[in-house]
């Protein structure tokens, strides 16, 4: 999908809501129109009997536009736009609880390619999908289906046999599932006509982490985009006994349907998952990598390293990844193929690379040179701990402390406030140098003191320590982002407290390193590069920074004295490990 055909869906989809909440008719009356008059203009033989339609709304201009507009694309990519358009109409609140978030097809047709690459027969195999939504992944797999079908001689009334018989799908919303129906009916539309026969495509409204138990085992392909959103307790405490085996801390919606679409599965049979990056390195998704070397073969990890234009009103990197379950008696070290997916579903290989089987952070390649890289970097035994530090995150989140601030010293004395300490942003990181604090008002107003009880409170630090940016992207040119806190700001002052968008890096223990080499090797090109590899969220977080391998440290200080770049003092130190 291009950035124009996306602005001109948004300037569509905006001005029909207005219509649509002018006129009280609903999201899935409104979608359903839209579909009705689509169909009817794409596909004239197919009857639309079951679908809601108001016939005031059909008549409004900027609907009627809305139609002609979807025509103007193939069926798959203009049921993509409706799907989008009805998750858009049921409000923001109700899209964030059902995660509807729809699969654009460059990404569709790149994970069914993969499937077919890895021995799956569209005429043969059984089909699943336990999230089905607007049948991103169903509509393409029952044309995959039919193409196949036809070139074996089979005749439309067997292809739509073979459809009724073998694809399935299920999900919590009744009017994604009979739009999905029709979808199957769309581009099956010649076959309907031939056969002159009704088929009825498996779609049904359920529960799938609850409600299709029965499923277990039976399925050859599982192919899925799993709702992703993090899961109040209250709702783990309805999931916590039948997925105990992935569930660990706050989790992920999604991770629970990647362990389900395993169980789904036949023995040796293939999942195809369309997921956010952060199941291979967030500390929630421990116990699910821990499932995964277990129970899967991880035959293949695409990354889609564009953060837009993949879903609507979503920014994120994204893992296209291809599993066959295995049982966990045939367990051993997983290896898998590494691969950038562009937004239009190309490949460019980035080589194999290996996964940890301990639940720790999988490193993957986003890059070419990466693995390489990776396999002698990723052998290190040292960690942040080992150089004496711990990573903690700044302890004021702004809008809710309720310590007095004040912009400036001066401020504070006249405030009679004794006990102050400085108080750090992120924007006081300069990558590279000391922590920009110069104890007054900032330009950007941030307050620059902090009100404590005392020093001796664990929120203020007062040891040496590096300061690090907690949010960045892979957009950036940098994710560490770092700068060492001066040593005369713990003279001056004691002590100083992070902001809650600060990771700070605090000395434990003397072992030798100061701040600022620490500062400068988690700068490094290749600590940059390494912890790009682990890390696809936006936040910078402990688990992953108590992760990253680092040079043995009197490698790195005899590299350094013979005169070598910090990049390359750190690289040989790596590499002479070995």
């Amino acid at each position: 999908m291009t950035s124009k055909e996306n602005q001109q869906f948004r300037r569509q989809v905006l001005d029909l809501s207005r219509t649509i909440e002018v006129g009280g008719y609903g999201a899935g009356v409104a979608a359903e129109t839209v579909l009705t008059l689509w169909s009817k203009a794409q596909c004239s033989s197919l009857s639309c009997t079951g679908l809601a339609f108001s016939k005031k709304l059909a008549s409004e201009p900027n609907l009627k536009s809305f139609v002609a507009w979807l025509l103007e694309f193939p069926v798959l990519d203009s049921a993509y736009w409706l799907s989008s358009a009805y998750a858009i109409w049921t409000g923001a609140e109700y899209r964030k609880n059902l995660a509807m978030f729809f699969t654009p097809g460059s990404i569709t047709k790149r994970l069914l390619d993969d499937l077919e690459q890895a021995g799956v027969s569209f005429s043969e195999h059984s089909f699943f999908d336990p999230a089905c939504g607007g049948a991103a992944f169903l509509a393409p797999i029952a044309q995959r289906m039919r193409s196949t079908l036809r070139a074996n001689g089979a005749t439309s009334r067997q292809i739509l046999d073979q459809v009724e018989q073998r694809l399935f799908g299920t999900d919590l919303d009744v009017v994604l599932c009979r739009m999905s129906r029709h979808f199957l009916r769309m581009v099956l539309a010649d076959e309907i006509a031939e056969a002159q026969f009704e088929p009825e495509f498996h779609i049904a409204q359920a529960n799938s982490l609850t409600e299709i138990s029965t499923l277990a085992g039976t399925i050859d392909v599982v192919v899925c985009n799993p709702p992703y959103r993090k899961m109040p307790a209250d709702e783990v405490s309805v999931y916590r006994e039948s997925f105990a085996n992935v569930i660990e801390a706050q989790p992920n919606l999604y991770g629970l349907f990647i362990a389900l679409c395993l169980r789904l599965l036949r023995p040796k049979g293939l999942a195809a998952l369309v997921t956010p990056t952060s199941f291979m390195s967030g500390q929630s998704f421990v116990k699910l990598r821990g499932f995964l070397m277990e129970n899967a073969e991880i035959l293949h990890i695409g990354i889609v390293a564009d953060r837009s234009g993949i879903f609507i009103n979503v920014e994120q990197e994204t893992a296209l990844t291809l599993l066959r379950q295995r049982q966990p008696e045939h367990a051993a070290e997983t290896t898998a193929q590494v691969a950038v997916v562009s937004r239009d579903g190309s490949l460019k290989s980035m080589g194999l690379c290996v996964l940890p089987n301990s639940g720790s952070a999988w490193p993957v390649p986003r890059a070419e040179g990466d693995a390489e890289m990776l396999s002698f970097i990723g052998n290190s035994h040292f960690r942040l701990a080992d150089y004496g530090y711990r990573a903690r995150i700044g302890a004021v989140v702004w809008n809710r402390d309720k310590r007095r601030t004040f912009l400036s010293i001066r401020d504070a004395k006249r405030a009679k406030s004794s006990n102050v300490v400085p108080l750090l942003w992120s924007s006081d990181i300069q990558q590279g140098r000391e922590v920009d604090f110069l104890g007054k008002t900032k330009a950007n107003g941030e307050h620059a003191f902090i009100e404590v009880s005392e020093l001796n409170i664990a929120s203020v630090i007062k040891r040496p320590a590096v300061l690090l940016q907690r949010v960045t992207s892979n957009d950036q040119p940098r994710r560490l982002v770092a700068a060492v806190v001066p040593t005369n700001l713990f003279e001056q002052h004691g002590g100083f407290v992070g902001e809650n968008h600060t990771v700070i890096l605090e000395a434990i223990e003397d072992c030798g390193i100061p701040p600022n080499l620490l500062m400068a090797v988690i700068s490094s090109l290749p600590i940059e590069r390494y912890f790009r590899c682990i890390s696809g969220a936006t936040n910078v977080s402990i688990f992953e920074l108590s992760q990253l391998p680092l040079p043995a440290p009197d490698r790195l200080r005899a590299a350094l004295e013979q005169g070598l770049s910090m990049d390359a003092a750190v690289m040989s130190a790596f590499t002479k490990a070995y």
